[in-house]
């Protein structure tokens, strides 16, 4: 398939590896941002309506953390993918060397997950085995973040209908 719509595999996975370390150099800005706005929130002086403008804020800044999160693990997934099929101690792949002896000696091949985040070993009997690493941890971590920044906007949504039904 030569054309213009082709797209190489490797310049896509690279990408994830390339988002990761922006997500990483992006992390402590997020952080120096919401410390700022709690010292703000904390100080005299504030907005009347800073409640509903606080959980407005928050939920997009738990959303950007789930973002943050989940980026990072795109690219530790692609990381191992990378690890495992170049060089000449890439087999079997780096995440299933953690395999008991028994199992790590059956390795035939290995396989990403990109949603949700895993990476797992394919044995010579057909059975795929989880390896270790991260992803459980990013995956519930991401979930959580995503999860608490919905929660946070049904909260602005209920809030501004409940003030409307006072107000009126």
């Amino acid at each position: 398939m030569d054309g213009i719509w082709e797209i190489d595999l490797r310049a896509v996975r690279n990408m994830f590896v390339m988002l990761m370390i922006g997500a990483m150099l992006a992390i402590p800005l997020w952080a120096v941002v919401v410390v700022v706005k709690l010292i703000s929130v904390a100080l005299p002086g504030r907005r009347p309506d800073w409640g509903m403008d606080l959980l407005r804020w928050s939920s997009g800044m738990v959303a950007a953390a789930a973002a943050l999160v989940y980026a990072i693990g795109l690219g530790l997934v692609q990381w191992d993918v990378h690890e495992a099929e170049s060089g000449s101690d890439s087999s079997p792949a780096v995440p299933c060397r953690s395999l008991p002896p028994g199992a790590r000696e059956q390795v035939a091949g290995h396989e990403p997950s990109y949603f949700p985040l895993g990476f797992d070993c394919l044995l010579r009997n057909g059975r795929v085995v989880e390896a270790d690493g991260p992803y459980t941890t990013l995956n519930v971590t991401a979930g959580t973040f995503a999860l608490a920044a919905v929660l946070l906007l049904l909260a602005v949504r209920l809030t501004s209908k409940y003030r409307a039904r006072t107000d009126a």
